[in-house]
């Protein structure tokens, strides 16, 4: 397996469900021996040959389903189990897409439109897109759940495609993030004050480079955003993790 390959699939599963099962037969290989602790994130992705994001998920669903636990600087503790035998069919319930996953989904999708879009732009939809980050910056909540002014700057976007079909594969992904768990699992340790200005900054380079007209430089610029996401997920809850122990 391709650890940069994360489009993966066995059969109809989910990457996150495939890592999460054999991350779990590690565990029950190691289950009578008290002196062995699970490898970090980073030494998973290297002896299972994936992405660090794809073990992030795994993780996070093993977590879900109480079999593990992440403690700061003690790392991924395993978690005592009534039942020595792990059942793989829990581990391997749909419970949606991973974060990442959707963002890898959305870095496809929202990239293009907006080069699209770039060709379309009228100066109405920019007084829109402006109206939104407008209002991204007088929001007030302690985190980036389900923020509707962001949702409808990526919305006003699609819809300048003037493509029903991307619309409503643009609204979807975002129905997705909006009732996934493991998203908010995830998410749930990004704060506004630390992201808001790196964020808002990426919608105002996408709105100069879509007042511009050039596709280039939006299709940058969306990319660059999405990117700048799939960073901060990885790294704030990394900075929490520490600082759990720290503080």
């Amino acid at each position: 397996m391709d650890k940069d390959d994360d489009t993966y699939r066995l059969g109809n599963k989910r990457l996150y469900q495939v890592v999460a099962r054999r991350i779990a037969r590690i565990i029950e290989a190691h289950a009578d021996d008290p002196d062995w602790h699970l490898p970090s994130e980073r030494e998973l992705a290297e002896e299972l040959q994936i992405s660090r994001p794809s073990v992030r998920e795994a993780v996070i669903a093993l977590e879900m389903r109480g079999l593990v636990e992440v403690r700061g600087r003690a790392g991924i503790v395993v978690l005592p189990q009534k039942n020595p035998q792990i059942s793989f069919d829990a581990i391997n319930t749909d419970i949606g897409p991973g974060p990442f996953e959707l963002l890898q989904a959305r870095m496809a999708v929202e990239s293009s439109a907006a080069a699209i879009a770039a060709q379309r732009a009228t100066s109405y939809d920019i007084m829109q897109l402006e109206e939104c980050i407008s209002r991204m910056q007088h929001e007030s909540e302690a985190t980036l759940l389900n923020e509707k002014s962001d949702r409808d700057f990526h919305m006003t976007i699609a819809n300048m495609t003037g493509n029903a079909i991307i619309v409503s594969i643009v609204e979807a992904l975002w129905a997705q993030r909006d009732a996934s768990r493991m998203w908010k699992k995830i998410h749930e340790h990004i704060h506004a004050q630390h992201v808001r200005p790196l964020w808002i900054g990426d919608h105002h380079a996408i709105v100069a480079a879509l007042k511009l007209r050039n596709a280039d430089a939006a299709y940058k610029a969306m990319a660059r955003h999405i990117n700048n996401v799939s960073d901060e997920l990885m790294q704030a809850d990394e900075r929490w993790r520490f600082a759990e122990i720290e503080g």
